[in-house]
């Protein structure tokens, strides 16, 4: 996690029944470890595949390897935006320093009246695509890439999140079959010949879960350039 300090200099600290020293305080930061928990969880469900061998097998192991690689990977774009947008709040200068002041006035004031103490939620390509028109840059094209990746990783991360019992077999379809299928995303190894539903072989799969990382990864540096 990464941390910042800072030292406070309270003007009356004695009316809480303090002494007056100052004291210090550390900013955390998550988004960097939400990107390392991707890239380890990644890494070790590819070491899984790479070593199987035979018919398909059911690996809980390499599922949660998957699973939480795919969950780190949005975290880490959502933690990642948040903190840019508190940072121009806080007028904290860690991640902002180099931003134009009028962009960090108009950032904090649209944090205020939305995110600040809970009172709305956006969706995290709302929040990037909030910032870009603040900047006065050009938002992602809603019907292009990174856009349409990154939606597509945040609908399998939402599949995981709010999951829900399915009776689905070989035959059967899953809503994002088709857009998986048109990805051309190499086949699950350890699911291969299993008779699974194509939408459940692939969830499982390190090419899932590499293109969920790598896309997050992508978007935040696209976001970044523009």
């Amino acid at each position: 996690m990464t941390k910042d300090t800072k030292t406070y200099h309270p003007k009356s600290r004695a009316e809480f029944g303090l002494d007056s020293k100052a004291y210090l305080a550390m900013r955390n930061y998550i988004s960097k470890d939400f990107l390392w928990a991707a890239e380890h969880f990644s890494k070790l469900a590819g070491e899984i595949e790479d070593k199987h061998k035979g018919r398909s097998i059911f690996n809980i192991e390499h599922r949660a390897y998957v699973m939480n690689s795919i969950l780190s990977s949005v975290a880490f774009l959502e933690a990642a935006i948040n903190e840019l947008f508190q940072d121009a709040h806080d007028n904290h200068e860690s991640y902002i320093k180099n931003l134009d002041e009028q962009l960090l006035t108009k950032m904090s004031d649209v944090w205020d009246v939305t995110e600040h103490d809970n009172k709305k939620n956006s969706s995290i390509l709302e929040k990037y695509q909030i910032a870009l028109v603040l900047a006065d840059k050009k938002k992602f094209e809603t019907g292009e890439n990174p856009y349409q990746d990154t939606k597509l990783v945040i609908r399998i991360r939402n599949e995981l999140t709010h999951y829900k019992p399915m009776d689905l077999s070989e035959k059967s379809k899953h809503k994002l079959d088709e857009i998986l299928k048109g990805k051309n995303f190499l086949p699950n190894k350890l699911m291969e010949g299993s008779g699974n539903n194509f939408f459940l072989t692939m969830l499982w799969a390190r090419a899932v879960q590499n293109g969920a990382l790598n896309q997050s990864k992508f978007l935040r540096m696209n976001f970044l350039v523009e």
